[in-house]
């Protein structure tokens, strides 16, 4: 770590002025970054190091996938395993208007606390990693940062108490004035409930969210293809509100009668035709396509932007975040890999710590 890293790290923590997710907006793009989806069949579209994404200011949040394992912790980073200057890029990011969130989970993360203690004990752990703590074994060094997201998609004992301390920790650092500003956030699947977060989002054990990013994709029943529109310009489901269709509205519902009555949901979408498998590609749209659904979607009050899957789909898919961008947010955008910017601001490698 060098001392011009850790003087931005401090520099972010002291201020917390250019944290890019804005609570009060409904045009945040949040694009997870580190699997390398679309370099795995195509190793010229292979992901870039952080920091390369960071001056595009079309991207606000940045979740870093995934933190892969709890026994032992250990973060996943596909092509940049052998990478030792994440937390300095990580500050880079931060200073330039990025919130840096680290994902915990992913499609093949099963382990799981064996008591309520324990995951109580794993949260205390990760904190002190990750977040403002001052343990000996920081991965990202003097980085911190600026909250976690849970993607967990198959059912774990002992989440919602791993959850919660997350949460109580986050809350005690941001009562504590130090100017940086921790989230917490999930990313469900769209059917909802959605039973592999069920325990985290509803019920006696439910943890309040800052927001959630709810996938629109891969689920036929609920997600983007079954959105219609009618000749009338209203919006409608192909089938019965509890049955099925494009269910913006129920996690609408949800926001407003969760712990958090202002929590923000996002539309999770893919970036590219080929984030999702290719019997699941007609749930990945184009943004004249994307256009109708975020127009319906900004109708409710919960809506808070778009979460995209993945970095490496968006920067080999040219002109899509140009296009989105310039839609979500209005004002001219340059494309994905440079030129101008905006007018506002399953493969998988386990690297060990």
């Amino acid at each position: 770590m060098t001392l011009h890293s850790v003087l931005l790290a401090g520099l972010v923590w002291a201020s917390g002025a250019l944290a890019g997710y804005d609570p009060g907006s409904s045009d945040n793009i949040a694009i997870y970054w580190g699997q390398n989806s679309a370099g795995v069949s195509d190793q010229g579209n292979s992901q870039k190091s952080l920091g390369e994404y960071c001056s595009n200011t079309a991207v606000d949040i940045i979740p870093i996938a995934f933190l892969s394992s709890f026994n032992p912790i250990q973060v996943d980073l596909t092509n940049m395993g052998g990478k030792t200057d994440i937390g300095k890029e990580i500050s880079q990011c931060q200073a330039a208007g990025k919130t840096i969130l680290l994902s915990i989970g992913g499609a093949t993360f099963n382990s799981a606390p064996s008591s309520p203690q324990q995951a109580q004990e794993i949260a205390d752990q990760i904190w002190s990693m990750f977040g403002p703590g001052t343990g000996d074994n920081r991965p990202f060094g003097e980085a911190v940062v600026d909250g976690f997201d849970l993607d967990i998609e198959t059912p774990l004992p002992n989440l919602a108490p791993f959850v919660a301390r997350l949460r109580e920790n986050i809350d005690k650092a941001n009562g504590a004035g130090g100017g940086q500003k921790f989230y917490l956030s999930a990313t469900p699947q769209c059917p909802y409930p959605d039973q592999n977060n069920k325990d985290i989002l509803q019920g006696d054990n439910a943890v309040e969210f800052d927001f959630i990013m709810v996938q629109f994709y891969n689920n036929p029943q609920c997600d983007m293809r079954v959105f219609e529109t009618s000749s009338s310009g209203s919006t409608k489901r192909t089938s019965s509100s509890n049955a099925g269709g494009f269910n913006m509205d129920q996690w609408d519902q949800w926001a407003h009668s969760s712990k958090n009555p202002k929590a923000k949901v996002f539309l999770g979408i893919p970036g590219g035709p080929t984030a999702v498998s290719s019997s699941q590609k007609e749930s990945y749209k184009t943004p004249d396509k994307l256009a109708p659904i975020i127009a319906y979607s900004k109708q409710f009050s919960s809506f808070g932007g778009v979460m995209i899957w993945d970095m490496s789909q968006v920067w080999a898919n040219q002109g899509f975040l140009d296009g989105l961008a310039s839609g979500i947010k209005g004002g001219s955008t340059g494309n994905a890999t440079g030129g101008k910017t905006a007018a506002k601001r399953t493969h998988q490698r386990d690297w060990s710590l």
